[in-house]
């Protein structure tokens, strides 16, 4: 596999969890790209730090990106609600992830009547959130926003755990209102990111520990998809749980070992 241009996801492929601790040989392999002159940007569904926060955890990893570099889902949907003209959200999350969008000039609160409800990790759930987020969208027509359908996430202790995507099936369920995705694996997302590569679909390679999600939907339009076994999922089995054209086009180890038994090159 000739690599042109690299999408690289950040927690369970550069980092292994939340602790943000680096994974053997990414950093290596990161160096590696940089020599060989090959351009890439980090993809993340990171729905509890902003940018600059993730990329000065990936710094204190050994890590040397800029923000430049970096496309995260939240991102994205503070881009879709301006372009909905939403003004007032009700958001499931973290304090950071609150923190983000009023940041970004959208009035947060915690009463139904919104523009849009925003979905992403939520630790402190509770029943009155899921209804309060069910109100605002089936009594008062809140657009539903995902920041991604992610299944599970390892936490800061490497346990699995469940991730937006679980969240938003509830209210989707409750409600009968599709969402819409931001994050990946969104077309309109890897869209923007291939569109700042400069690179057509056909000359990408992604770099993923979801088969699920990530890798199936680059896998759809068109990129080349690679499966590391150095987050979420460790067994290499699970791809026969997905349909034969959207199964990943290499399974390695860790992310370094794609130079090496996985075959590719810069």
């Amino acid at each position: 596999m000739k690599i042109h241009g690299l999408l690289l996801d950040v927690e369970g492929v550069l980092v292994a969890d939340k602790r943000y601790q680096a994974v053997e040989t990414a950093v290596d392999f990161v160096a590696a790209a940089r020599s060989a002159g090959c351009p890439l940007r980090l993809i993340t569904n990171n729905t509890t730090d902003d940018r600059p926060a993730i990329i000065d955890k990936l710094r204190r990893a050994g890590f040397d990106f800029s923000l430049d570099e970096l496309h995260t889902c939240t991102a994205a949907a503070v881009r879709a609600l301006g372009e909905l003209g939403a003004r007032r959200c009700l958001v499931l999350g973290t304090d950071g992830l609150r923190a983000i969008f009023a940041h970004a000039g959208l009035e947060v609160t915690d009463a139904a009547e919104v523009d849009a409800v925003v979905v992403g990790l939520d630790t402190g759930l509770t029943f009155e959130k899921l209804r309060l987020a069910c109100e605002a969208v089936a009594d008062h027509g809140a657009a539903l926003i995902a920041l991604h359908r992610n299944r599970l996430f390892p936490d800061s202790a490497g346990r699995a755990s469940p991730s937006v995507g679980a969240i938003v099936a509830a209210i989707e369920y409750a409600t009968q209102v599709q969402p819409a995705v931001m994050g990946k694996p969104s077309p309109a997302y890897y869209r923007q990111v291939l569109d700042d590569l400069g690179l057509d679909a056909a000359d990408a390679v992604i770099v993923s520990d979801d088969p699920f999600s990530d890798l199936a939907g680059a896998k759809r339009l068109g990129m080349s998809a690679v499966f590391v076994l150095s987050g979420k999922y460790r067994d290499p089995s699970i791809v026969e749980r997905i349909d034969a054209a959207q199964r990943p086009d290499i399974i390695v180890p860790r992310i370094g070992d794609l130079l090496t038994t996985g075959g590719a090159h810069f």
